[in-house]
């Protein structure tokens, strides 16, 4: 393991420690502050576990799920307030992982609320690994404060994984997976992942057909959620799951579902998050302070690229990101 994935691994192990002291503040803070139903119908602090069009399913504190009407746009992990079985307020979140909207390029649609984890599910092969998603997905998670782990599925299918070891190398925990079981054991990686999200609420997101679902169904020992698999005749990830739904796993890790997409566009990013989806970066010295890395004399990521130092296609995908700013 090296320094920079002993640091990716280190900073899951912090962001759990803060994790315990935030949710120890938290109950204590609800304690004091905690409002009783003096107000006919109100019930406040409860989990929004799945969406739909116009309703969603929340799991009130020590209740069963059940169904809710919501004209505001609610996400899986989203604490609310919920007034004759309907939303009336969201808490403010703590964390984030959202997309443009694929309608409207000037609204942020959020996926999923105070998560601890990004697990970015990328196949090897069958559909084939798509480095530029990944880098997106990564600026997502520093734009959003998640901690991200990239899983690389199907590895039974593919031997050569080197196309992933590039973010291992820039500190992102890498976990090589395959659902592939063998007699009276787990798949390869199920343990390891497991491991890593124990006692966290993480999101599962991914291009469609990487196998989001059946490695939540390993990760459960049981068949929780829909499988697919990939069209014949594109080549592309069939959509299994349709809604955002969580589900909670035996070691108290929580786990987000989402439905596998085809495009992910992260939207406006600072120049700061965009430098902490990029940290490998940061070794290598520039001749001015706001350089572009584009045409600048004395750019040392460009010399980096020359030289093989960072990958010409994680340097083209950084520039893709980038745009115009």
């Amino acid at each position: 393991m090296n320094r920079q994935e002993q640091r990716g691994m280190a900073d899951i192990r912090a962001m759990k420690r803060h994790q315990r002291v935030n949710e120890i503040v938290a109950r204590k803070a609800k304690n004091k502050a905690k409002v009783t139903n003096n107000e006919e119908g109100l019930e406040t602090d409860s989990l929004v576990i799945g969406v739909g069009p116009g309703v969603c399913t929340i799991a009130p504190d020590g209740g069963e799920p059940r169904l809710c009407r919501t004209e505001m746009s609610v996400a899986p992990g989203d604490r609310v307030a919920i007034r004759f079985e309907k939303v009336a307020a969201i808490a403010p979140r703590r964390t984030t992982l959202s997309r443009t909207d694929p309608v409207n390029v000037h609204r942020e649609r959020v996926i999923a609320a105070n998560i601890d984890i990004l697990v970015i599910v990328a196949a090897i092969a069958d559909p084939p690994f798509r480095p530029g998603l990944v880098d997106r997905y990564l600026v997502a998670a520093a734009r959003g404060g998640v901690q991200p782990i990239l899983c690389v599925t199907k590895v039974d299918l593919a031997a050569d994984t080197s196309a992933a070891e590039v973010y291992r190398e820039a500190g992102v925990p890498v976990v090589r997976c395959s659902v592939q079981v063998d007699e009276g054991t787990d798949g390869t990686g199920i343990d390891e992942l497991r491991g890593l999200l124990a006692g966290s609420l993480a999101v599962f997101a991914g291009h469609s057909g990487v196998g989001k679902s059946s490695l939540l169904n390993a990760l459960a020992r049981e068949a929780r959620a829909r499988t697919g698999g990939v069209s014949e005749e594109t080549g592309k990830g069939t959509h299994t799951t349709t809604s955002s739904w969580l589900y909670t796993l035996k070691n108290g890790a929580r786990i987000i579902d989402t439905p596998g997409i085809r495009v992910f566009d992260p939207g406006t990013v600072t120049a700061d998050q965009l430098s902490a989806a990029f940290p490998e970066f940061a070794e290598y010295g520039c001749r001015f302070r706001d350089c572009k890395h584009r045409e600048e004399p004395g750019c040392g990521i460009r010399g980096a690229v020359d030289d093989g130092s960072i990958p010409k296609g994680r340097y083209m995908s950084y520039l893709k990101i980038r745009g115009d700013f």
